[in-house]
């Protein structure tokens, strides 16, 4: 019993330690972070039924590029094309053949993640296709124009110029209206992407803002928004359309109309916290991503915590406090350790541990009605910050320490939503090659029969020449399907032939090659005999070239009396070995030649080309 009663003793002592440790933590004035921690209460978390019933919509989920990027934020189509924003501040381009092409980067050039004030952060962008203008909000460097003509910059809006009395801290998203105005979020006013964690516990200070374009400057729409994220307009440009984070709901701002200049709930209890949001291309509503979904088994701890400012307080302190030891020895020694400490502390990754681990999307119509939710809960998709459909395949990003683009099947209602849009077709394989081989053999009754006419006047004029100036007529026939195939190489060979017209010992080597000359034989294995009479002094080396003289000639069928069985099933054979040797050899040389190009590295005057074999 005394042992018992001893341990009790000791962890009532460590209780009140730590509850004073604690008090003097939230009691004590001016300590960081320097902001407002006040009650935030939340609307109910609309019911798990209907539409918004649990569902494995998005489960099993394939890892697109995989290892070629790196936090892949937000998408858009442009020219049937798939661009992507990524975690190392770049915006590339993504095609079905797996290459990953370079477009823009706002930031420097920097060396690790831990660096993201140099690298920039890409988290919104939109692109005019009329003016072919790319938009960015870099998080670090604000709001950017890019000319995708010649890939010239223009800063729009600058972090270090203050709008109403404070500074933009982090820029997120924008949207591009109708009139060339531009409509962008600040997350929030006191933080940093860098230190974003502190953001979901501190009180609200995001803002969404309104770009004026005719006179360059940005007014602010509303304030006090809990992690202010995604933004749309609607087709009309009536209202803008805001997804605030922290309170789990989206905003409407009327810009035209009778309630101009008014705001209200658009939707409220989302069973998820929304990031981006997207207009879907049939003009029937939004796409919002869930970055995270929870529900009764699973809870968010940011959520708990909304109405204990106490709490929120504390953790927000403590975390503060133990990243200044290492932000200033960082400053006075620099070292990767100390580095990676300060960005592992204040980051958003250090929350996202602490998620439940499951994500979604909403599709939801102009008036606010939840049409339809699409959830992964077999942990394939640990978080989704945007979506889009491109080949029928619905493309999910998560921003932190994802290496590859999540893809399922897309659903239905979003299949038909995005059937509007045109995307490339994938690239040939090798498989649609050797398709399209079989053609030509389908067709060589018509062109075998031309030279049948020809050929008594082949036999008046010295017969080894003109044969062989007439195959030059057939193979381009021939080949022009199979050109894909590398069937140049069968014309080269037939130059020589007039030159030793009756010795044909040089094209030997060569005639194996094409798949053609084998393929004439087949139906016209019968007349070899000729050749024997005429090229006995020559023994072997006639049979090869000069099948292709007898080939055309068949159809006069003179030579029946030299045609015996056993030689017809031996050329059979013969013709049948040539047959699949070079066609195995040229479909295997075909299918060789992207794998040269393995890796483009093309610096700023062009993009950057690396292959996904997995494709």
């Amino acid at each position: 019993m005394g042992l018992i009663i001893g341990l009790i003793k000791r962890l009532i002592k460590l209780s009140v330690y730590f509850g004073a440790l604690a008090a003097i933590v939230v009691l004590i004035p001016n300590l960081p972070p320097y902001t407002k921690f006040t009650s935030i209460k939340l609307e109910p978390t609309q019911p798990r039924v209907g539409p918004l019933e649990p569902n494995g919509a998005l489960n099993n989920a394939e890892q697109l590029y995989k290892e070629k990027l790196l936090g892949p934020e937000a998408f858009q189509l442009y020219k049937g094309e798939v661009y992507t924003s990524l975690q190392t501040g770049e915006v590339v381009k993504i095609t079905p053949g797996g290459h990953v092409t370079f477009v823009t980067k706002i930031g420097q050039p920097c060396s690790d993640l831990t660096q993201g004030h140099k690298c920039g952060r890409v988290l919104g962008f939109q692109i005019d296709e009329k003016n072919n203008f790319l938009y960015v909000a870099d998080a670090y460097y604000g709001i950017w124009k890019v000319d995708l003509n010649n890939y010239k910059k223009q800063l729009l809006v600058s972090p270090r110029v203050q709008i109403e009395g404070r500074k933009p801290r982090l820029f997120n998203h924008l949207a591009l209206a109708k009139n060339g105005d531009i409509y962008w979020t600040d997350s929030t006013s006191d933080y940093g992407l860098h230190d974003g964690a502190y953001s979901l516990m501190s009180d609200p200070s995001g803002r969404l803002f309104h770009y004026i374009a005719a006179k360059n400057q940005s007014k602010v729409l509303l304030d006090d928004l809990w992690f202010a994220n995604g933004v749309v307009l609607s087709p009309d440009n009536k209202f803008a359309v805001v997804a605030e984070t922290g309170r789990y709901r989206l905003m409407k701002y009327y810009i035209d109309g009778p309630k101009k200049g008014k705001s209200e709930v658009f939707v409220s209890g989302l069973p998820g916290t929304p990031d981006n949001l997207r207009v879907l291309p049939d003009g029937s509503g939004l796409i919002v991503s869930l970055f995270t979904v929870f529900d009764e088994k699973n809870p968010l701890i940011t959520k708990s915590l909304a109405e204990t400012p106490v709490i929120r307080k504390l953790i927000a302190r403590v975390y503060r406090l133990l990243e200044i030891p290492f932000e200033f020895l960082n400053a006075q020694f620099p070292q990767p350790v100390f580095e990676q400490l300060v960005y592992d502390i204040g980051n958003f990754k250090s929350v996202s541990s602490l998620t439940p681990g499951m994500s979604g999307i909403l599709q939801i119509d102009w008036n606010g009605n939840i049409v339809a939710s699409y959830y992964n809960n077999d942990g394939t998709l640990h978080a989704i910050s945007d979506v889009i459909v491109f080949n029928d395949k619905l493309f999910t990003g998560a921003p932190h320490g994802q290496d590859f683009i999540g893809a399922v099947p897309a659903p239905p209602l979003l299949k038909k939503a995005f059937s509007s849009v045109k995307t490339t077709p994938p690239p040939k394989t090798a498989e649609t090659v050797t398709k399209e081989v079989p053609k030509p053999k389908n067709e060589k009754p018509k062109p075998v029969e031309k030279p049948t006419t020809d050929t008594p006047k082949v036999e008046q004029k010295k017969e080894a020449p003109k044969p062989k100036v007439e195959e030059k007529k057939e193979a381009p026939k021939l080949v022009k399907p199979v050109e894909t195939i590398k069937m140049k190489p069968i014309e080269k060979p037939s130059e020589p032939k007039p030159s030793t017209r009756v010795p044909t010992a040089t094209p030997k080597p060569t005639e194996p090659k094409p798949t053609i000359a084998p393929e004439t034989v087949t139906t016209k294995t019968p007349e070899k005999p000729k050749p024997t009479p005429k090229v006995e002094p020559k023994s072997t080396p006639t049979p090869k070239a000069e099948t292709r003289k007898e080939a055309t000639p068949a159809k006069p069928k003179p030579a029946g009396e030299n045609n015996p069985s056993e030689t017809i099933n031996l050329a059979k054979k013969k013709v049948e070995e040539k047959r699949e040797i070079p066609i195995k050899e040229e479909i295997s040389s075909d299918t060789i030649k992207p794998n040269k190009e393995t890796l483009k590295v093309i610096k700023k005057d062009g993009p950057t080309e690396i292959p996904n074999p997995n494709l």
